[in-house]
């Protein structure tokens, strides 16, 4: 490492850091260096009121920025690219204890870094069913799945999906947090991303091949969360839609 980069990267360190102090080699000063420490603080808070626009219009621009503080003084940025950085609010506001009065915060924050993710994520060529043609039936429990980059599920006690979508532009928020949880898919399709609840037997499905499983171990799971769950015509959503990106046999 050249001297140029070791002090850049001595100075990256130390405006991250803020319980660190500068000394002589750097050349900073405490005013100087409060100064790159404050726009760093704020370029973080912007990046997150960015990210998760729902969670500010449900807690108030205040309290949000007071969330958005807090987190950046936990959490500091380890990528130059800030569509990197987030990943852990939702994370964050389950374990804060002002965020604990509203409890379906921290999974709205979770779909909505899904929604961020999506919007994000890598152009890949989806898995065409015709792929599959020289996989006898007999092995297609054994296959594995890769979901694409775009797509994510997540599952919730909270009726996440109604609540994003209440707060869409133009649309009406008519919420009833006691009618249960709600399982979502995100994905994007021609550079928009989607944002829909999903049965229990196919985010079942989704969630285990999400995590690794076997298909014939996402099938068994899908069919004990919804009896009856038509595997045939959920697996052609998966091709029928773009949702998965490879597979290992």
């Amino acid at each position: 490492m050249t001297p140029e980069a070791r002090w850049q990267a001595e100075l990256l360190e130390l405006i991250a850091r803020q319980e660190q102090q500068p000394d002589d080699t750097l050349g900073l000063n405490a005013a100087g260096l409060a100064v790159y420490r404050n726009n760093y603080r704020l370029g973080l808070m912007d990046t997150l009121k960015m990210i998760y626009p729902v969670c500010g219009q449900i807690v108030g621009e205040e309290f949000f920025t007071g969330l958005a503080r807090e987190y950046s003084k936990r959490h500091a940025s380890h990528s130059g690219n800030l569509h990197s950085y987030g990943a852990a609010f939702g994370d964050f506001l389950q374990g804060f204890p002002p965020a604990q009065t509203l409890p379906y915060l921290a999974d709205v924050a979770r779909l909505e870094w899904a929604v961020h993710r999506s919007y994000y994520a890598i152009d890949q060529q989806p898995l065409a069913a015709t792929a599959l043609a020289d996989v006898h039936p007999d092995q297609f429990g054994q296959l594995r799945f890769t979901l694409s980059e775009s797509s994510r599920a997540l599952s919730s006690p909270w009726p996440v999906v109604a609540i994003w979508q209440g707060h869409q532009p133009g649309q009406t928020l008519n919420v009833d947090l006691e009618s249960g949880g709600e399982q979502a898919l995100v994905s994007r399709h021609a550079g928009k991303v989607r944002v829909q609840a999903q049965t229990a037997g196919m985010a079942a499905l989704l969630l285990a091949l999400q995590q690794g499983l076997l298909l014939e171990e996402a099938a068994g799971r899908a069919l004990s969360a919804e009896a009856g769950f038509d595997l045939q015509a959920g697996l052609a959503r998966l091709f029928a839609d773009g949702l998965l990106s490879h597979y290992q046999l």
